[in-house]
């Protein structure tokens, strides 16, 4: 839950309590994979309103769209290269500073995520370089991972004008608010001059960063037991 609601209060005693249950290392990093794994499902899902296809004995969920997020912290002082969490410097805008996070013992799952990572911000059309720094900026400003947001030129912190506009404020309320989502959300999107393939990477790259911050934060909090 704490990963999830407020990733920026993560701490290593935390994940300690996991840890007592009986895992090892890389248990409690699998189980830090799939929570930020879930973060980007349920924010592809909520975005774009798939519903099931399929018999299920199971209730509808209904979400509470009176629920508010917990509230953002403001960005600590020494959100610079160290960073909170003990989180290291980036390498580079591109790369997201894959270079100097944590990053997982498992060679197979690293690699298929490092590769993931890099087609979300380097992919290019349909949305450019800076179009998906900028939507990864606000993901990761809203995750408390400040010294990646920082990486990307603080892009998530400035404010947005023009096409940038409905980008930001699109990314905001799918990294805050998932559960929010509605099929206007969409709309703003297209009507702003975004393809149905680009909103899909809109979607993407906002979900992805949001696992990703995610996971970079659980994993750090983990080295530290």
């Amino acid at each position: 839950m704490t990963l999830t609601a407020e990733p920026w209060t993560l701490t290593p005693d935390v994940v300690a309590e996991v840890a007592r249950q009986g895992l090892d290392a890389e248990q409690v990093e699998a189980v830090v994979t799939v929570i930020a794994m879930f973060n980007y499902f349920t924010r592809v899902a909520d975005a774009t309103g798939i519903e099931f296809d399929y018999q299920t004995p199971l209730p509808t969920f209904e979400p509470d769209l009176r629920k508010e997020s917990a509230p953002r912290p403001d960005r600590p002082a020494s959100a610079g290269p160290a960073g909170p969490a003990g989180l290291a410097g980036p390498a580079g805008p591109a790369a997201g500073g894959a270079g100097d996070r944590p990053r997982h013992r498992n060679e197979r799952l690293r690699a298929a995520w490092e590769s993931w990572r890099a087609y979300e911000l380097e992919a290019g059309e349909p949305l450019s370089p800076r179009e998906r720094r900028l939507l990864a900026s606000v993901a990761a400003e809203d995750a408390g991972d400040w010294a990646l947001a920082e990486s990307f030129g603080g892009q998530g912190r400035a404010e947005p004008s023009g096409a940038d506009e409905e980008l930001v404020g699109f990314a905001r309320k799918l990294s805050r608010e998932p559960w929010c989502m509605q099929p206007d959300d969409l709309e703003r999107l297209r009507a702003a001059g975004h393809s149905e393939v680009a909103v899909l990477h809109v979607i993407s790259v906002v979900a992805h960063q949001n696992a990703d911050s995610r996971l970079a934060t659980g994993l750090a909090a983990a080295r530290q037991l």
